[in-house]
């Protein structure tokens, strides 16, 4: 069966699918055909139903619950790993100047609204992809942005000033982790597919944090910083105990975006593939 898989670029889903996607395990009779893109073009093309199985931020799954069943493993989700606002001016909010957000239905926008709405902030949004986002300040083509992923081990020796650590910020409000991205697939598959897949995914994170040098190229390959110490951090901080299975505490988290997403939507099990 050949399944089309969506996941981002970035260390965490490359260290954790590099197993799957290579047949370092056994896979059984399943097939997957990669796509890599950033995070919102995923949750584009989630929307669109362009994959079987994909990568998307938490902040997409109520807009494409009707069509996706989310699994309990792959996921991204944590304490310490939230967006950051950045600067190139100062540690302050200037409301006068956009700030670039890496995507309307992204975890990280809604963690933004969060910000703003608890902290009385006004602001003016624009979306752009991801890794543009950080080298548009680092270039001067913007001053301030929600950046993501890696850039947040090498923001300080580029100069640039924190404004707030997002997720830090929910942590503290909601003593739940962070919700950022999560893996879904098909529902028209079924629950039996859903649970093989679920597992295998489970078992390349497991494979990868048992062999962690046969993925390095892989990751490498695909990676937009790839200084080892900083691919190292990445992994060491985006992929945990969540990665393998959310757990009871994962779906604390999730419970608490969906109080802040979508309200009265419905009972958090229900968003799961089986």
């Amino acid at each position: 069966m050949k399944l089309k898989i969506g996941i981002s670029p970035c260390p965490n889903d490359t260290f954790i699918f590099h197993a799957l996607l290579k047949q370092l395990i056994d896979v059984g009779p399943f097939e997957f055909e990669l796509t890599s893109a950033d995070v919102q073009s995923l949750n584009e093309g989630a929307q669109a139903g362009n994959f079987d199985v994909v990568k998307i931020s938490y902040g997409n799954l109520w807009n494409v619950q009707a069509m996706y069943g989310l699994l309990y493993s792959g996921g991204a989700m944590g304490f310490g790993c939230g967006p950051l606002l950045l600067s190139t001016k100062s540690n302050r909010l200037d409301p006068d100047i956009p700030v670039g957000v890496p995507g309307e239905n992204t975890t990280a926008n809604a963690l933004l609204k969060f910000w703003a709405a608890g902290e009385s902030m006004t602001y003016k949004t624009e979306y752009a992809f991801f890794d543009e986002l950080y080298n548009d300040l680092l270039n001067g083509n913007r001053v301030q942005s929600l950046v993501i992923h890696e850039n947040r081990f090498t923001y300080e020796k580029d100069g640039l000033f924190l404004i707030c650590d997002l997720g830090e910020y929910w942590e503290g409000k909601t003593e739940a982790p962070i919700p950022l991205g999560g893996i879904v697939i098909r529902r028209e598959l079924g629950k039996d597919v859903a649970r093989k897949v679920d597992g295998l995914i489970q078992q390349s994170v497991e494979f990868a944090w048992e062999n962690p040098e046969k993925s390095k190229s892989f990751i490498k390959e695909h990676a937009q910083e790839t200084e080892e110490s900083v691919v190292k951090s990445h992994i060491g901080l985006y992929v945990n105990d969540f990665s393998a299975n959310m757990g009871e505490k994962g779906k604390v988290a999730i419970e608490r975006l969906q109080q802040l997403i979508a309200p009265g939507s419905g009972e958090v099990k229900s968003l799961f593939a089986y």
